[in-house]
């Protein structure tokens, strides 16, 4: 590990090292367009030592706190080799009142020393009297002692300034001779670079120094990659309480605190485990500008990747979800010929559907009237319903369950193709889109959209559902839509079906299973002083809350048990008789709607059972 942070700073320090010992006339030519070379020396203690290390003399460098040209500047450095600026708040000011001081980032400041470092870059005086009168030789290193890093307060950056280099010390006291060792075989930059300044360097010295007094007095090895010290050892070897807590935070050292009084060897305490790698860290692992950027696209990249595959998985789920399913050629009749499908299934038999059964788009386009193209649909086209219908005999009367395709024609010709794909976008609902028979017959904007629902619909949730899906897309359907056994026909082009990836649609969102009327379901007595819970009643409702406050409710009866739950703590409440217990069941309500939750009923449920 180097005393200099970054491989660019470290060329910049050498292209300012080459410029101070360089004897070569035609490679570092005394000339007025001669660029300047401007470096900032953050977190150093030791920069004008180190200026002399690194080949100038004392009377080769002029001191000063800015770079104003003044008559007094140009006299004292005409001839220079280095400008030295030593200055405190480069980009800062300070407010000062009786109680209190602070500082802050002070654009009229820093603007006015970059303007002060551009006006310098390009400069060109006279200096001396009379016949002794001649151009100004001005220096052309300039250094910026910045020992607190203020150069790039609060993520400070010159906008016009742009050949400023920047080269930060690890040790604010490192010897100048081992910055100097540190370049001796570095490579000059082409031009002064920028490199962002590490505000916790000042920490990784206590923490290296923290480290290495660890490793000098721990003793108790517990096993073979640990170490143990006592909790009140290990904060005195840290220095602090807050090295102490720093120490443990610091992911690279994978130090921690047991939770619990332990016993090892013959005394217990809360030890604190050291693994060795602790003694192996060399410093922080600093991340410059361009780092941090290549980091932030990989976590871009990453979360962009998790994402498609999340996607990808919730859209496999989705075609891969067997469903009873029927089909016929022509919607005449009532008898289907049923089988179990998936969506993945009923995308890929579409072309051979139509190839070798129907031929349907080369009917619809051949039509030239309105009885035509419905003699085509009447007799040709392939149709299809999801779910159990009593002896494959398509209505309402026979569906058995199983339904969870949900089927919206969109028929006002009003929408585009993309339209309708952004319209369930926007809502994150996963849908099939495909255009209907009437595209191919008169290419009429009409389109079909078919999703799938989160679980199996009876005839009541199937109409609310279909109903506020569309409702939801800004969709106006007909009353045939709402019909459970209503046959959908089939995609006649497989590149002509888009996928939209989202979830399934809620049938709770939509539908509400009917409470019955409220009545007491508790019957009331009087209650004797007794140590009873409300849970320890002798009655089906005190039973029903015993099941529920010992790990919920099995799914198909929780819509039902919780209602009667609520009802039976509701009366509690309600009867001054039960005053004994009216705390209990304040507290066994909330406790029973995060039950109900916990066991995965919709928010809107549970608003509606506790209301």
């Amino acid at each position: 590990m180097g005393e200099v942070i970054f491989d660019k700073s470290r060329k910049n320090l050498k292209k300012v090292y080459n410029r101070l010992n360089s004897n070569n006339l035609n490679h570092y030519v005394k000339a007025v367009d001669e660029k300047v070379l401007f470096l900032a020396i953050g977190g150093y203690n030791r920069t004008y030592e180190l200026l002399l290390k690194m080949g100038a003399e004392k009377d080769e460098i002029a001191t000063f706190s800015n770079l104003n040209l003044s008559r007094d500047f140009l006299a004292e450095t005409d001839g220079k080799k280095v400008i030295y600026i030593k200055k405190i708040n480069y980009v800062t000011s300070i407010n000062k009142n009786l109680s209190f001081t602070i500082k802050k980032l002070d654009l009229n400041v820093a603007d006015g020393f970059e303007e002060s470092m551009m006006v310098y870059q390009t400069a060109q005086r006279t200096v001396g009297q009379g016949k002794s009168r001649h151009p100004w030789d001005k220096p052309k290193v300039v250094i910026l002692d910045d020992q607190s890093l203020n150069l790039q307060y609060e993520g400070h950056r010159f906008n016009y300034q742009t050949e400023l280099g920047f080269s930060q010390i690890r040790n604010r006291n490192a010897e100048p001779q081992l910055i100097v060792d540190e370049i001796e075989e570095v490579e000059e930059s082409k031009k002064m670079m920028f490199a962002l300044y590490q505000m916790d360097v000042s920490t990784e010295i206590e923490v290296l120094n923290a480290i290495l007094r660890i490793s000098q007095a721990v003793q108790l090895r517990i096993s073979e990659t640990e170490w143990a010290l006592k909790p009140k050892d290990f904060k005195r070897l840290a220095g602090s309480q807050n090295m102490a807590a720093q120490l443990k935070e610091i992911p690279d050292l994978g130090i921690y605190q047991l939770s619990s009084n332990k016993k090892i060897g013959k005394e217990n305490a809360r030890w604190v485990i050291i693994p060795d790698k602790a003694f192996e860290f060399k410093g922080f692992d600093y991340k410059d500008e361009k780092d941090l950027f290549n980091e932030e696209l990989e976590m871009e990249e990453k979360k962009e990747q998790e994402y498609i595959e999340e996607q990808e998985k919730m859209l496999n789920n989705i075609l891969s979800i067997e469903l009873p399913f029927n089909i016929k050629q022509g919607w005449i009749g009532k008898q289907m010929n049923s089988s179990v499908v998936t969506l993945q299934e009923f995308l890929n038999d579409v072309d051979s559907i139509e190839s070798e059964k129907t031929n349907g788009i080369e009917l619809l386009e051949g039509a030239t009237t309105k009885q035509e193209y419905d003699t085509v649909k009447k007799n040709n086209l392939a149709y299809f319903l999801d779910g159990n219908y009593k002896n494959d005999q398509r209505s309402d009367d026979n569906y058995l369950g199983g339904r969870r395709l949900i089927s919206i024609d969109v028929d006002d010709g009003d929408y585009e193709y993309n339209q309708i794909e952004q319209a369930l976008e926007s809502q994150g609902l996963f849908g099939l889109v495909y255009p209907t028979a009437k595209y191919y017959y008169d290419e009429s904007k009409r389109w079909r959209i078919i999703l799938m629902a989160d679980e199996e619909m009876n005839k009541e949730q199937y109409k609310a559902t279909v109903s506020g899906v569309a409702q939801m897309l800004g969709l106006e359907i007909d009353e045939a839509s709402k019909k459970i056994s209503q046959l959908m026909g089939y995609p006649l082009k497989r590149k002509d079906v888009s996928i939209v990836n989202g979830t399934m649609a809620s049938v709770s969102q939509f539908y509400t299973e009917p409470q019955p009327k409220a009545k007491n379901v508790l019957p009331m007595s009087k209650p004797t002083k007794s140590n009873k819970t409300l849970a320890d009643f002798d009655h089906p409702q005190a039973k029903l809350l015993k099941q529920v406050l010992s790990g919920g409710v099995e799914e198909g009866k929780r819509n039902e048990t919780y209602y009667q739950v609520y009802m039976y703590l509701r009366d509690t409440l309600n009867n001054p008789e039960m005053e004994l217990w009216h705390e209990q069941a304040a507290e066994l309500i909330e406790t029973t709607k995060q039950q109900a939750e916990a066991d995965g009923l919709p928010e809107k449920e549970i608003e509606v059972i506790f209301r």
